[in-house]
């Protein structure tokens, strides 16, 4: 038996749990933790803001699948990750966040950023418990190898998501006896029942149009192999957009993304054709449903996920299953090598649906006709072209462009945050990814709006020499909010535009190359010398004012929409052609 500081058995515990990097800002109350991670040969990435770092280690998890974690320090500094943290509690990530303290023996005293939670303090504990699995101050050295255990088994455990530990900084340097870290506790996955089973098999049997459709719980390589052969064997796939790519999308049954952005064929095929939707890790979010379509109603439901509070929070299903994603899809792989009718009828289905739909987007116009400006889907299809996809992660805040345009195939290549819109999440978040995987391209799509708020954390790329390409889009403006403000407000622009920045000199001044993008050339020349030689590039390229296609259920959502607006007077033929394009862009 040895008698080992407390900061050192966290150290060790995180070796246990595979964290590789910490990210953060160092502060008086955690530098005794920062210094024996070091000593544990656990590198220490400083970012530019607490925020940055906890998107950071949100785009490491997503890029990886192993625990991401942010260390601050009390106080402000802590709450500055707020917004960070909450994103991973909505995407369910394990990001682990550890938080300083002052001495225990100053609670109260009015101790520089104490936030025990006394007088006009914060209770740090309670601030963090709304938006993590677990929110925890360890007081007392007698409390740490059981509060690690506890943390370790909800980071992991079922629907996974963020933990955080504040630990004041005399428990950091207190010794205690140190035998070796308690055993993981069990993680369990839930058991489907003989009769769950049997459903599974006479749903699937009497379905001749089933749809399979996929979200982020199944984001895993070993899911993504079931699903090929699942698609192989003539069931038609769709994704959520935080599943896009777990089957290829240039599979014959593969319908891309449902969704308010969604591809039109995936949208088409579940209103028209499925008579079976399988959904598995699926919340049905707004997102994910155009704002609760019907249409996620007409067919037999069969839900599936790990948390048993996301099913049948929108839709009844017909069949709610409580199961892992991989266990989930291993039956259904059996289920469906004993379906007698066969699928023709689904694959004849796909094929006429994608045909409708593929001859429009061959009609598209993306070439921007604007001297000095490129159209967004232009943009996204020529780095496409010039970076090969099977080595390249795609970040992206503008998913608007990226979830139709971009043709993916394999598990977490497209990492967005798209449950709370988190603004400016890509430029950060993709250092992280490029962390996690080093041996891949990455490529961060963003607008200049989310780019203003975490553009300092390209600085934290140059310090550490992490190959990242970054490219804004960039039309100087809040783009979706501008557009709503001029369709559904009269035109009148509120804050939504603002003086413009020299990305250029900016991204210099930080280090960073960048460079001016005016025209397909020049992008396509820098998308080729970043192949060939990565290093931390910046692309500011010029937009046109494109904005994607509204479907109707989208126009549907601001609640302020009139056919007929009350400040001017206009003709029943203006109320039609309104009509007519929400009859036009239904999918």
């Amino acid at each position: 038996m040895d008698n080992e500081f407390v900061k050192d058995i966290i150290s060790i515990w995180l070796k246990k749990l595979k964290v590789d990097r910490l990210f953060g800002i160092p502060g008086s109350y955690v530098l005794p933790l920062i210094d024996s991670a070091a000593r544990h040969e656990i590198p220490f990435i400083l970012s530019q803001h607490e925020y940055g770092a906890a998107l950071m280690a949100d785009g490491y998890a997503k890029a990886t699948g192993k625990v991401g974690c942010v260390i601050t320090t009390t106080g402000i500094g802590a709450t500055n990750a707020l917004s960070g943290i909450y994103n991973s509690y909505s995407d369910s990530q394990p990001v682990l966040f550890i938080t300083g303290q002052v001495p225990t023996s100053q609670f109260g005293k009015g101790a520089l950023q104490e936030s025990a939670g006394i007088g006009r303090s914060i209770h740090m504990e309670e601030f963090f418990a709304k938006v993590t699995k677990l929110s925890k101050m360890v007081t007392s050295a007698e409390e740490v190898l059981d509060s690690l255990q506890v943390a370790e088994h909800a980071l992991l455990e079922g629907r996974k998501g963020p933990v955080h530990l504040c630990i004041p900084i005399d428990v950091l340097q207190t010794r205690i006896p140190f035998f070796g870290l308690k055993p993981s506790l069990t993680r369990s996955l839930p058991v489907m029942p003989e009769n769950t089973i049997r459903e599974i098999h006479r749903l699937t049997e009497g379905s001749e149009k089933p749809l399979l459709l996929l979200g982020a719980g199944c984001q895993t390589d070993e899911v993504a192999s079931i699903a090929k052969r699942l698609a192989d064997k003539g069931i038609p796939v769709a994704t959520t957009l935080r599943g896009k790519g777990i089957v290829d999308e240039a599979h014959p049954l593969a319908l891309g993304c449902v969704g308010m952005y969604g591809d039109s064929s995936a949208n088409y095929y579940l209103d028209r054709h499925a008579d079976l939707l399988i959904a598995v890790g699926v919340s049905m979010s707004e997102f994910t449903t155009q704002c609760w379509d019907p249409s996620f109603s007409k067919p037999r439901l069969v839900h599936v996920d790990i948390d048993q509070t996301q099913i049948g929070k929108n839709y009844e299903p017909d069949l709610a299953v409580h199961a892992d994603a991989q266990a989930f899809l291993t039956v259904l792989l059996q289920a469906a090598g004993e379906h007698k009718k066969g699928l023709k009828f689904a694959e004849e289905a796909v094929r006429a649906t994608k045909s409708k739909f593929d001859a429009a987007r061959a009609q598209r116009v993306v070439h921007s006709e604007e001297e000095g400006k490129l159209h967004p889907v232009e943009v996204v299809e020529l780095i496409q072209k010039a970076i090969p996809a099977e080595q390249t992660v795609w970040v992206s805040d503008s998913v608007t462009w990226t979830e139709t345009h971009l043709k993916l195939s394999g598990a977490n290549r497209h990492i967005e945050a798209v449950n709370q819109a988190s603004i400016g999440y890509t430029p950060a978040a993709a250092i992280g990814v490029k962390v996690g995987l080093p041996d891949r391209y990455v490529v961060a799509v963003f607008g200049d709006g989310g780019f203003r708020q975490t553009a300092m954390e390209l600085a934290t790329a140059v310090s550490y020499n992490i190959p990242v390409l970054w490219v804004n889009l960039n039309n100087e403006k809040y783009g979706s909010i501008y557009a709503a403000q001029k369709s559904y407000y009269d035109g009148n622009i509120v804050g939504t535009t603002y003086a413009p920045i020299d990305f250029v000199k900016f991204g210099e001044s930080l280090g960073v190359e960048a460079m001016l993008i005016e025209s397909p050339e020049a992008l396509e020349e820098a998308c080729e010398s970043f192949r060939h030689h990565e290093r931390p590039l910046l692309l500011d390229v010029r937009i046109n004012d494109a904005v994607p296609v509204a479907k109707a259920r989208q126009l549907i959502r601001y609640q302020q929409w009139k056919l007929t607006k009350p400040t001017r007077e206009h003709s029943s033929s203006e109320d039609l052609k309104v009509l007519n394009q929400l009859i036009q862009n239904r999918y």
